[in-house]
């Protein structure tokens, strides 16, 4: 539950911290706001010199640890609205919004406690789920971490959401305050520039918390990099290594930030068991994000389905408490306690619109998957560094074409590998 309320109110960070370069669904933790990387201390986790019994027992493997998170994502999605309905129609939320108002009377801090008190509570119901997830990463020998050190992140992420959320929510209901019209189309405009913001500073404030970044070390790899910056006519942006071997034995890189703040992030262990050939491949990926402005157009995406959804609590919010007025307690849409509403009706548009975003940012994907290849002219490096990341991060190569469509922003592995195999330069 935590993790969907917190990402229904910060929409943002699906575009803070870009998509990387593996073909896995779109995730909605927020406490983990980075792609993790695999364990540098592992033996090679190469598929290659597999027998055939070996690679399908890691497929069935595969095949089961992404249905476990696919059950998990869905059961999530409807714990959080029945908890959501009752915090509002058993009173809860009224009643929550008034003992915060025995303490003060004071708009600012009744909606800064509220929304405090709020993010504790759904963090609370949803500790369960949240552990079940960190659970299957134990189960399926892909978590490098221990609970306590997997708490501890969960508590400094539950901080930065927390702080977030309390200036979001603020900003919405001031907005409310000034114009109960047109308070959507107020809230909608700033969600471009606070998510630019955001954008710009998380590489330097957010993602610093959980892991530590270094530049890459002069070298034949920095230089083989280079090389390819040259060639694509582009500056050579910063690149940095990253150590999320201390939390997962997944693979990935990244491209993320804005103006200044803007990098390419490559995990330590895509450094460390990749071969340089691979490596450049992933990094003309992410340089293809980069020229080809997948950021820009994932902001105004995003922005876009924002709005529309602050258009539809704008139509419907109202409606709502008018109906129930009686049961929910709660006086009009200005008043704080309406928040769960707010988060309901944004849950059911996340619903109905799920495979909206997954497929453009597959669409983008694709992009990004060509230009690597006519940057480096290497179909096989860009096959073998699929078929490994597919390996080590436990991808299904062939999900079900509902679970793709719902759920993936990334082209299965299959479907990249087939595209790289066929692609003609």
């Amino acid at each position: 539950m935590y993790k969907i309320l917190s990402s229904l109110l910060l929409l943002v960070l699906v575009t803070v911290i870009f998509t990387g370069v593996t073909g896995a669904q779109t995730s909605l933790d927020p406490a983990s706001p980075v792609p993790t990387i695999s364990d540098s201390s592992r033996q090679t986790s190469s598929p290659l010199g597999q027998t055939e019994v070996e690679k399908k027992e890691r497929l069935d493997k595969a095949i089961r640890y992404q249905r476990a998170k696919n059950g998990l994502f869905f059961a999530d999605q409807g714990y959080t609205i029945i908890l959501l309905v009752l915090f509002l129609f058993l009173g809860i939320s009224a009643f929550l919004r008034r003992q915060i108002e025995k303490i003060t009377r004071k708009r600012f801090w009744v909606v800064a406690f509220y929304t405090l008190l709020f993010l504790i509570l759904a963090f609370i119901f949803g500790f369960p789920s949240s552990y079940y997830g960190f659970s299957l990463e134990q189960k399926f020998e892909l978590s490098n971490q221990n609970f306590s050190q997997w708490f501890g992140e969960q508590l400094i992420g539950l901080l930065v959401i927390a702080i977030i959320m309390i200036l979001a929510v603020e900003g919405i209901y001031l907005a409310l305050k000034k114009s109960t019209r047109r308070w959507w189309i107020y809230v909608s405009v700033v969600f471009i520039f606070f998510t630019i913001v955001m954008i710009n500073l998380a590489p330097v404030l957010i993602m610093p918390l959980f892991n530590k970044f270094t530049p890459l070390p002069e070298g034949e790899l920095r230089d083989k990099l280079i090389k390819l910056s040259q060639k694509a006519n582009a500056p050579v942006e910063d690149i940095f290594t990253m150590n999320m071997s201390k939390q997962t034995k997944e693979a990935n890189a990244m491209f993320t930030g804005l103006g200044n703040t803007k990098r390419i992030v490559l995990g330590d262990n895509l450094v460390n068991e990749y071969t340089p050939d691979e490596i450049e491949v992933v990094i003309a990926h992410e340089m293809g994000h980069n020229l080809l402005h997948h950021i820009w157009k994932i902001i105004i995406f995003s922005s876009v389905m924002a709005a529309v959804g602050f258009l539809l609590i704008h139509l419907t919010g109202g409606r709502i408490i008018n109906r129930f007025k009686n049961r929910l307690k709660i006086e009009n849409m200005a008043d704080v306690a309406g928040l769960p509403l707010f988060l309901l009706i944004f849950s059911i548009y996340g619903i109905v619109t799920m495979p909206v975003m997954p497929a453009y940012s597959r669409h983008i994907e694709r992009q990004a998957d060509q230009f690597a290849l006519d940057m480096t002219h290497n179909q096989e490096a860009f096959i073998s560094a699929m078929d490994k990341l597919a390996y080590d991060n436990l991808s299904d190569p062939n999900p079900s074409p509902i679970i793709e469509f719902l759920l993936y922003d990334h082209p299965p592995i299959s479907k990249r590998i087939k595209f790289a195999e066929e692609y003609k330069f």
